[in-house]
């Protein structure tokens, strides 16, 4: 039933945060931290580099020394930390995860790597949490449409992930331990780079591992935080020969296992609900970057990513395993014995293979006051993904099939005035999945009104192919029992246009002790996809049908807040409203092919709160300290519980974090460094209180913070 927003979950977060912690004597320090990144280079938006403060389409940046502050572990936490992208987690068995932004879920995203799709359609489910920290120097996103630069998926924007490319020698290396509910969940992770003395070549190797035990947040027996062991291995080199030219080589090596549901100690087919994923993930790409003229240079890339992966979804159901309790039989647990919950879980084993390649080339030529980029872009993936049982035998195909997408973009960033950027863009894609191509344009206009004022307008296109494989086939458990997203016939491409419009203030331009922003945005879809209720095949299988709604309407605006009065204190703020609706209702649940009498149809997006915010605020009481306290607001949303039949609107939270960090530094340069942070996540242990308990529990009906309260300690050494 609906909750009452208290009025102080909608007040500025800024607040929030003044009375959380009083403000106390200004001390000195010689090493301000750095609320102003006008000098901060950015390649995001136009897919060329320029200075953040003079790029005409809007970008955020979050830098690796805010990740470092908060101890983030892997770009899926990392991104917490950024104004309206909200990581929610979409599986109580497994845990997989995905990013929201602009109100659209995780699917509507495209994630890049310098650049770069990141991760294959499969690979998006779960690869958020594959993506060590130290990958990444900083990441930028730009909200909304953005399929004239990146293709399909772009459609409420793009993330980016930029490398580091070390100027000298050195590396860390760091451990740390975040104790979740008594469990530790521990991570490692160490980087060398070793730089030429003319710093033309570089070679920097990366290895991280993090693993835990399973955790149970409501003592059913049934465990919320996967059993996992991850290890990555990277490798980034690179070399200059001419000053105009530079090769790039990245390589990622992942291996994960996890485990969720009950009896961890018990093959996956022995548990009454169990998600098992036995995950091979390489990435690679290698880049030239080379410059013709002053004004001329180019661009040519190729990627690659495979994941190879064993999965078990489902389990014995509801079947007692205890030979103490009442009703046991053993029989039930006999794979051998025909007609058994045995013999029909060794049958829900999984195995999935997804190879991607991917070519980029762009062109760049200035000429005037003419920025013009020509790009041409090609994509291949490959899907087989089998059923079978425990040993490994295949008992059925349940996909085989290849896709892919060729696309050819232009776009010209015309200074028709030295305050005033005009950006005009346009793209064509071919998909093989579609019969015709795709159109997308885009215009953004930049005014820089008065030093200290600008104002940004854009209008852009997104859409979404209707491919083979993408997050929405993750596969969930009901009643112990698999549940698989399949597209109906004919399902057309999704079609979106968004309208964008905001300003940038900045007290001061050079040194400001103020800044503020705000964007309002209106995204029109058409031909949205929506899962149809969960239905009992002829086969027996339960399914959801993903078809073409009716279309849905997307309005909603952010801000942000910076305040640095002195080196010492430095305030965040930012607060984001959504409101994600289809046009017509959408028939969620149906019941009446099972003899009830329950039917649920719903406009609004389910799991997107319109409401949600951070803040932080910093403070550097002196040489070598740092401290902060950190609110994260999620307002309620739509979520539709399937075990019962009912679709019930979640109260808020608001997530409080608290944390030092101690840093020194060492050698005659200071070059090397020593840091301890510590602190405390969501302090009051705000998280959701109605979870699903037992073998029959609804996987999916999940919300809320992802973490329950937790201590961390992280110790780096830099060199």
């Amino acid at each position: 039933m609906p909750v009452a927003t208290p009025l102080f979950d909608r007040l500025p977060l800024a607040a929030a945060i003044a009375l959380t912690l009083p403000l106390a004597a200004l001390a000195a320090t010689p090493k301000p931290t750095e609320l102003d990144r006008v000098q901060v280079k950015v390649s995001t938006a136009t897919r060329s580099e320029r200075l953040l403060s003079d790029v005409p389409i809007r970008t955020e940046v979050l830098r690796k020394e805010d990740i470092a502050l908060r101890a983030a572990t892997d770009v899926s936490r990392a991104a917490e930390l950024i104004n309206g992208l909200r990581v929610e987690s979409n599986c109580q068995n497994c845990n997989t995860s995905e990013v929201q932004l602009l109100g659209l879920p995780g699917a509507y995203n495209q994630l890049l790597f310098d650049g770069i799709p990141l991760l294959s359609t499969l690979g998006s489910v779960y690869g958020l949490e594959q993506i060590p920290a130290g990958f990444v120097d900083r990441i930028e996103v730009v909200k909304g449409g953005g399929s004239a630069l990146y293709g399909p998926g772009a459609v409420a924007g793009v993330i980016n992930l930029i490398p580091p490319l070390p100027a000298r020698s050195g590396g860390h290396v760091q451990a740390g331990v975040d104790v979740l509910k008594g469990t530790p969940q521990k991570n490692a992770d160490l980087r060398l780079d070793l730089v030429a003395r003319d710093a033309d070549a570089g070679l920097s190797v990366i290895a991280q591992r993090n693993w835990n035990n399973g955790i149970d947040y409501n003592g059913d027996g049934y465990t919320e935080i996967t059993r996992k062991n991850l290890k990555v291995g990277g490798l980034q080199a690179w070399y200059a020969p001419t000053p105009g030219t530079r090769l790039r080589l990245d390589l990622q090596v992942t291996d994960e296992t996890r485990r969720g549901g009950n009896r961890l100690d018990q093959p996956g087919y022995l548990a009454n609900i169990a998600e098992s994923l036995d995950t091979k993930y390489r990435r690679g790409s290698v880049s030239w970057d080379q410059e013709i003229t002053a004004d001329v240079d180019f661009r040519l890339a190729y990627a690659f990513a495979d994941i190879d992966r064993d999965s078990f979804y489902g389990g014995l159901g509801d079947v007692v395993t205890d030979p103490s309790a009442p009703g046991y039989d053993p029989s039930q647990l006999d794979r051998n014995v025909a007609g058994s919950a045995a013999s029909r879980s060794w049958r829900q084993y999984g195995r999935t293979h997804n190879p991607l390649h991917y070519i980029d080339s762009q062109l760049n030529w200035r000429l005037g006051a003419h920025a013009l980029a020509f790009g041409v872009q090609y994509k291949h993936e490959a899907l087989r993904d089998d059923n079978r049982t425990g040993d490994g035998q295949r008992l059925a195909v349940l996909e085989d099939a290849t896709f892919h997408n060729l696309g050819a973009f232009i776009q010209d960033e015309w200074s028709l005035r030295d305050n005033v950027d005009l950006v005009l863009g346009a793209r064509v894609d071919k998909s093989s999945e579609l019969d015709s191509a795709v159109f997308s344009p885009r215009i953004a206009l930049a005014w820089q009104a008065t030093p200290n004022l600008k104002w940004r307008a854009g209008i852009a296109t997104g859409f979404r192919a209707p491919e083979i494989f993408v997050e929405d086939v993750h596969v969930d458990t009901l009643g112990g029992e698999q549940v698989r997203v399949r597209n109906t016939d004919g399902l057309k491409e999704e079609r979106a246009l968004t309208t964008l419009f905001g300003f940038d203030w900045r007290s001061d331009p050079a040194n400001p002790v103020w800044s503020w922003d705000a964007t309002a945005s209106y995204a029109r879809i058409r031909d949205t996809f929506a899962l149809g209720e969960i239905q009992r095949s002829d086969d027996g299988q339960l399914s959801q049908q993903r078809y073409n709604a009716s279309g849905s309407d997307v309005l909603g605006a952010e801000t942000n807040l910076g305040w640095q009065p002195s080196p010492q204190w430095r305030l965040t703020a930012g607060a984001s409203w959504y409101r994600s609706r289809f046009r017509e209702p959408q028939r969620i649940f149906d019941d009446s092919g099972d003899g009830g009498d329950t039917v649920i149809e719903s406009r609004d997006y389910l799991k997107t709160p319109r409401w949600t915010g951070l803040a932080q605020l910093s403070w550097m009481p002196a040489e070598p300290w740092e401290t902060f306290v950190a609110l994260r607001h999620t307002g309620p949303m739509s979520v539709l519980n399937n075990r019962l039949g009912e679709l019930h609107r979640t109260r808020s939270f608001l997530v409080t974090d608290l944390g030092a960090r101690w840093h020194r530094h060492l050698g005659a340069q200071a070059q090397q460094e020593v840091s301890v942070a510590a602190g405390v996540k969501n302090v009051f242990d705000q998280r959701q209180k109605d979870l699903e308990v037992g073998a029959l529990r609804d996987s999916d009906y999940v919300y809320g913070p992802r973490f329950a309260r937790s201590w961390y300690v992280n110790l780096r050494y830099a060199f």
